[in-house]
């Protein structure tokens, strides 16, 4: 970032973290400015339209979020990560959640357009404009990092959203096992391989899960000995690289003349296109920025996704840590004009709104991305132990792998890049899910500085890899194109994934099972001839693999091993102990409390108090004095409101 004037906030209260060795405290509030014009940030009582009691919607204002590197710079998302990452955490989260309006630019030209072409190269693809919010599919439970909705996509069957809890572990998966076939393969350790390489490789990439599993992920050697394409599983993209490493746009085979080499990605997110063709999606990052584009008409300006000086079509590391991939996966917006303040002028859309999604908006959204907790098993180890064995002997598990591991951050590896997790188990007497809270940070100089560690990942069940599935679950799309290959979906979450199967046309779980064919033909044919009782065991293990609702999710969140019923937040009593990211900010938000509602009944009312200290409004980066979404200092008049370009 550049032209930033110097800090000069009016400093906030001492720094106040929930883990063991801190306690909460009552805040000095700051009073709530009444031009405010956030979604429901309103006190219960207080006469206004915007009012929330349950504290779960979006409190902080629509303001773009800049990017930074210097960890100095308040408010903005270096500062936010190192210095107050659970309020970055919460941004990201109110990013993916927030409903766009007509004033952030949301659309494009047209509402509920085709766009986006088939394998045909005419027939559109999907329903562009269509959704204010990425609540809009991933929506069950709701405001979680959930799935549930079917939406038109390549085929008038449709498909199913998937859930993104534990999105930051699958995602550092694909890159660690995109490490271990470069390992294997890329000799000269210059991050590609070269049609030599591909020559004197084994003949399969065959990478451990770290728990026990080898997963065959196919081979590099090319169709035509020197030259022509590897036979790579399908979940990988392939672009193809000149004698120095750098991108031939177009290229798609190492020819020997253009081309002497490929790299490649894991597609995690998406079902799958079809052969040939992968998925959607290898980061989280474009996870985000893509739908944002397609579904929401949000063009995003992203340095990050591009930054790639040696041209080998691998950028550098986010301020999340993960490597993302320009050649195949570029915001629209390039930033070519940029205006002088620092934000991208280009306006790809036409529609006079610039700068729709900063770099620094994409920074907080990864990072919530990055931390969204996984899935939970709703039952005892008992119950575990008996699945397992369950589906094991069905041989389910050859391509549903239960556990991996996260390699500790050295030798290529970047470690794991969170900066919590959040552990759950079935309390059997109580009849409920419970959390723990466990901080992945040592605090160095006041700045949480992540561990970058080993994580042992149980329960994910899915090799990461595409299979051919056979007619049960054949799609014919738009154009006529017949699509039967598809990605292992992770079971964890399964539970609560109604309906199931790509296209959601499994109404049961068994249903799901009995679709199975092609290359998961023996494993149904062993489904039909179990017993009973195994069946049973396998699909009662099934249904508690479980989604959550985040926000109510009993927790111990300040490390004392108990989980309170009256948990005091900031000197007011907030009820059962939660976790609840707003508690854990350095300025906790502190809740209205009990109040009298429109019948007389007492209720406690969530809605925040001290919304502008905690949220950090006055911070340099983050201060938006006429409320139109531009910060300060990106607003050539930050007096008057303009919410196209922070003047119009």
């Amino acid at each position: 970032m550049s032209s930033v004037p110097t800090p000069s906030d009016p400093p906030r209260d001492p720094p106040m973290r929930l883990r063991p060795r801190f306690a909460l405290a009552v805040l000095i509030l700051a009073p709530l400015a009444s031009a405010q014009y956030a979604e429901r940030p309103a006190l219960v009582g207080s006469g206004a339209k915007a009012v929330d009691a349950s504290g779960r919607s979006v409190a902080s204002p629509r303001v773009r979020a800049v990017h930074t590197t210097d960890a100095t710079l308040a408010g903005g998302t270096a500062w936010l990560i190192g210095r107050d990452p659970w309020l970055a955490y919460q941004l990201g989260r109110d990013l993916n959640f927030r409903e766009f309006r007509e004033r952030d630019g949301v659309f494009d030209a047209h509402v509920s357009n085709l766009a986006g072409p088939m394998p045909d190269g005419t027939t559109a693809k999907i329903t562009a404009n269509n959704q204010t919010s990425c609540l809009g599919c991933h929506n069950l439970p709701n405001g979680t990092p959930g799935g549930g909705a079917n939406f038109s996509k390549d085929s008038g069957r449709g498909r199913n959203s998937p859930h993104y809890f534990g999105a930051g572990v699958v995602e550092m998966l694909a890159i660690q096992v995109r490490q271990r076939i470069l390992e294997q393969v890329d000799v000269n350790q210059d991050g590609w391989i070269s049609a030599a390489e591909c020559q004197a490789a084994p003949g399969s990439c065959v990478v451990p899960s770290g728990a026990g599993a080898m997963i065959d992920y196919g081979s590099v050697h090319l169709s035509q000995g020197s030259t022509g394409v590897p036979a790579l599983n399908n979940i990988f993209r392939v672009w193809y690289l000149d004698a120095n490493g750098v991108v031939v746009p177009g290229a798609t085979s190492i020819d020997g003349v253009n081309t002497f080499g490929f790299n490649f990605e894991m597609v995690v997110w998406g079902w799958g296109q079809g052969v040939g063709r992968s998925a959607l999606n290898p980061t989280n990052r474009a996870f985000l920025w893509d739908p944002f584009k397609a579904h929401g008409g949000l063009e995003s300006y992203d340095p990050s996704t591009t930054l790639d000086p040696d041209g080998d079509g691998v950028s550098v590391p986010t301020l999340a840590g993960a490597i993302q991939f320009p050649a195949t996966h570029q915001p629209t917006d390039k930033g070519a004009n940029l205006d002088p303040l620092g934000f991208s002028r280009d306006d790809p859309d036409g529609d006079g709104y610039l700068n729709e999604l900063s770099e620094g908006d994409l920074d907080l959204g990864e990072w919530f991305m990055l931390n969204a907790p996984r899935p939970a098993f709703a039952g005892t180890p008992q119950e575990y132990a008996a699945g397992v064995r369950a589906l094991r002997s069905m041989d389910c598990l050859s391509c549903h792998v239960p556990d991996w591991r996260i390699e500790a951050a050295g030798n290529g590896f970047a470690g794991d890049r969170r900066f919590f997790d959040l552990s759950t188990t079935w309390n059997a007497q109580a009849g409920r899910l419970e959390g723990q809270l466990l901080p992945l940070t040592n605090q160095v100089g006041g700045v949480e500085v992540r561990k970058l560690g080993s994580f042992d990942v149980a329960g994910l069940f899915s090799d990461l890899r595409h299979h051919e599935m056979g007619e049960g679950f054949a799609e014919l799309d738009f154009s006529g194109t017949v699509n039967t290959t598809w990605r292992t979906p992770p079971l964890w979450g399964v539970g609560s994934g109604f309906p199931w199967g790509h296209d959601g046309a499994s109404l049961t779980l068994a249903d799901a099972i009995l679709r199975h064919g092609g290359e998961a033909a023996a494993a149904r044919a062993a489904w039909v001839a179990a017993s009973p009782g195994v069946r049973r065991l396998a699909l009662d293990f099934l249904a508690k693999l479980v989604l959550y609702d985040l926000e109510s999710l009993p927790t111990d969140l300040d490390g004392d091993g108990v989980i309170s019923d009256a948990f005091v937040v900031a000197g007011v009593d907030t009820g059962v102990e939660r976790f609840y990211a707003p508690w854990l900010f350095d300025q906790p938000v502190r809740i209205q409390g009990l109040v009298s509602n429109i019948d007389g009944v007492t209720i406690r009312s969530f809605a925040p108090t001290n919304r502008e200290r905690a949220y950090g409004m006055n911070l340099l980066l983050l201060r938006d004095g006429d409320l139109d979404g531009w910060p300060d200092v990106w607003d050539a008049a930050p007096g008057t409101p303009g919410f196209r370009d922070g003047v119009q």
